[in-house]
Parts: structure tokens; sequence; C-alpha cells
């Protein structure tokens, strides 16, 4: 009410006066010193004769305007023009407004007082600024600790295998400060130390299987002999001699396969967490290499990570980590070594972040290799030691071509005898479950009940 009241006489005094005719807003009136209630302008053209009193003393005007040069002046001086108070006319008291003066206010007013008048002291109060705008709870969200986006206001980051490595690797960039090489260095390292003990398993039955190598070709050369010639039961006989002979040595070609169909799975998230990650892309992500590929979200431009994949992948192989028996495997062996060479078209093309992670996968896979070579290690997990067999006792690999030949004709001899069985199944079905067939020309038991017939009707 006090600031409602002061701003309508300011307003009106200064129409009168035209001391200044400027805009005053409200929040440049500033109120000060006592109240005199005593004193009731009278003046026709203010009408506030019968509803407000005059407020005498010092009024502080701060006018906020463009001008600089404005000045502060007591409003003392422009009530000298005022006329006298007329006689009767109600006085309200202000008891109550000069109570809701503020501390703050008089402290501003005593320091008006102790300015002469005239003198020029207080500059022009500029307007208050403008506050910024409160973001949203859900914008501060967003935000990480490093003031990055976060992988699922990106979209990313979901519950799928591939998400799951995703916000792993955001845990590991954001809480830890790694950048993104070191990231996927750390989380591939993680990984394939987490299936090392399937490692350890797969060399175990790597070395079971290599020395009873030779008495495993025997019995499957009998079993190759027995599908040529057609002998179903030699078969199923050396099939069975076979299966005991690797549960006695505690070695089956199944468990060479754990390794890569365990491995197949987590490679694959990887390898879409990480492609996902650059497609977006990551903005982080295109800082975040190291030496001449520091963009992750492109290909390499030299060509150097593929190749350094390609290469570290066909060591691996060489060395028989993640595909043990490759010598073993005939001519399928040709296709398993050409593999790097045929995937290295496509390699150009991936982001840099997938040909890293692959390298960084493949040279660690070498250096668990070699970790096992050693005798002490295999001593310590239990791995048999290779035996090495003469000559004689191994049957010489064949050729490409041979191997190919014979593997096709295997397959042809195993579709003819699957067709064989089935068309026996069939026969023996309906044989059994719809009419007999006339197979021979002469019954001899319908013959002998003619005969019976006849020498009873003569009887």
């Amino acid at each position: 009410m006090l600031s409602r009241t002061a701003l309508i006489i300011n307003r009106r005094i200064i129409s009168t006066t035209t001391v200044n005719s400027q805009k005053i807003s409200s929040r440049s009136l500033h109120i000060s010193h006592r109240i005199n209630s005593t004193i009731i302008t009278r003046h026709s053209t203010l009408k506030l004769t019968r509803y407000s009193p005059i407020l005498s003393s010092s009024f502080v005007r701060c006018l906020s305007t463009d001008d600089s040069s404005q000045k502060t002046e007591s409003l003392g001086a422009i009530l000298q023009t005022a006329k006298p108070p007329v006689e009767g006319a109600p006085q309200i008291p202000t008891n109550n407004i000069v109570e809701n003066v503020t501390p703050e206010v008089i402290t501003t007013t005593n320091i008006v007082e102790s300015i002469p008048p005239g003198a020029d002291v207080l500059p022009v109060i500029p307007e208050v600024p403008v506050a910024p705008p409160v973001p949203p709870p859900e914008a501060l969200e967003t935000l990480s600790v490093l003031a990055e986006p976060t992988l699922k206001s990106l979209g990313l980051g979901s519950w799928w295998p591939s998400g799951i490595i995703q916000q792993l690797f955001e845990l590991v960039h954001v809480n830890l400060g790694v950048p993104w090489w070191g990231t996927i260095i750390i989380g591939t390292i993680c990984v394939r130390t987490l299936m090392f003990p399937l490692i350890i398993l797969s060399q175990k039955n790597a070395a079971n299987m290599h020395n009873t190598m030779p008495g495993m070709q025997k019995i499957q050369q009998k079993i190759t002999d027995a599908r040529v010639s057609g002998d179903q039961l030699g078969i199923a006989r050396e099939t069975k001699r076979l299966m005991d002979y690797m549960k006695l040595h505690n070695c089956n070609p199944v468990k060479a396969m754990i390794v890569p169909m365990c491995q197949a799975p987590v490679f694959l998230s990887f390898f879409l967490a990480l492609r996902g990650m650059a497609k977006l892309p990551v903005d982080s992500m295109k800082t975040g290499g190291l030496f001449w590929f520091e963009n992750l979200t492109v290909p390499d431009p030299y060509y150097l990570l593929p190749v350094i994949t390609a290469g570290t992948l066909a060591l691996t192989i060489k060395l028989g980590m993640d595909t043990p028996q490759v010598n073993s495997m005939g001519w399928m062996k040709y296709v398993v070594n050409a593999v790097p060479i045929f995937i290295l078209p496509f390699m150009i093309n991936f982001p840099a972040a997938l040909t890293f992670y692959w390298t960084i996968t493949n040279l660690y896979g070498m250096g668990q290799v070699f970790l096992l070579k050693i005798p002490a290690v295999r001593e310590y997990f239990k791995i048999q030691t290779r035996l090495v067999h003469p000559p004689d006792a191994l049957m010489k690999p064949k050729k490409f071509k041979e191997g190919f030949k014979e593997s096709w004709t295997n397959m042809k001899l195993a579709r003819e005898m699957t067709a064989r069985e089935q068309i026996d199944v069939v026969q023996f079905n309906k044989a059994g479950r719809g009419p007999l067939q006339k197979t021979y020309s002469y019954n001899p038991v319908q013959e002998h009940l003619k005969k019976t017939q006849v020498m009873a009707k003569k009887s």
C-alpha cells in the first residue's frame, strides 16, 4: 500500500511541476526517512486531499532511464511549490506506514541526508538484468560428470547385450575419466579375462585329442570304408568304438567348439555396441582415438588398422588359439586360413573403433597363447604335454584337391544312405498298415484248401 501511494503521488507531482517527464518504474522508487502526517497538500490537480496524505520530508527518486546524466533529486524542493493544507481536511494516520519502513530503507535515508543538496552523488540505477531460465530436471539428468550427454539421452544404452556393453563403456569413461581408446582396451581385457577358463578347457581338450590322434584316425578310416561299401552294421560298430575311445581318453571334438560358440555372441555384442556409438555418432568419440586414428567414428584414413587386424587374426589362427587342431581339419584348414584375406575388404570400411577393438582382441588372444605355452603354466593348469608322434603313426595330410574330392564323395554317400533309410521306413509303414500286396504267383495255402474241399465232396 505504501509503495502504491508513493507511486501515485510521485507521478502527479512530476506532471504538475514539470521537473522531469521521464517514466518511472515501480522498482526505481525508494522511500526513506520519517513520514510527517501533519502536512496535507492542497492541489487541485492531485485530487488526493480526501484520500491520501502528502508525504513530506524527503523522498528519494531514482530514475531508471537510458540517459546516464540523470540525477537524483530531493522531493523537498518540489513540495515547496505546493499550496498550504486545507483547513478541516481529514488527516490519515501514517503510523502503520512508518512502521512498515524497513531498516534497510532508513539506512539509505541516513546516507542521503548526509549529502548536501544539489550534489551529484547517485549514478543512474541500471535495469535489473533478466534472470537466466532454469533448465528442467530432465536436461540436468542428461549431463554426465564430464558435461557430456549420456548415452541414454542419445538413444543408446538399452538392456540388450549391446546396450549393456555401451553402459559399461560409459561407466568406465565417465567415472574413471579414461579416454575412449583406453575404455575399449579395458573392456576387451576384462571380458577376455573372464573367458580365460574356457580357453584352458579348450587347450586341455586340444592336447588330449592331439595325443590320441593316431588311434582316432585309424577308427575314422574304418568308418569311411564302411560308408563307401554301404555296410550299415560296420558303420554303427566303428562309430560306437570311436565314441568309447574318445570317452576313455577324455577328448571330444565338440569341446573344441566351446570357445568359438561363447566368443561369437560376445564379439557380436561388442561389434554392435561400438558400431552404434560410432554411427550416431557420440561426439566425444571424435577426439577419443590414439595416434593417427584420433576420430573413432570414421574408418582409418591410412588403412593401417584393418591390415593390422587381418594380420593378427591370421597369427591367432596359425597358433591355434581360437581354432584348435586346424591342421587336422583337412581341406577346411585352407578355408580357415583364408578368412583374414576375405574379410579385409570389408574391414576397410569399418569405423576405427571396431578395427581397434578387433586388434586388441587378437593381440590379447595371442598373449594368452604364448602364456599357455610356458611349461610351468601348463603344469599349473594341468594341461597335458603334446606328444611328438612318429611320421608313420599319422595319416599323411591330403592335398586340397584330394581332400575336397573325398569330402564330396562322403557327402554323396551320406545323402544316399539317408535316402535309403527313408525308403525303408516308408515301405515298412506301408506293409504294416496298408493292404497286402501279392508278390507271388502260387499260394500254397489256397491250393491246399481247394484240394481239401474237393476230397470232402467226393467222400
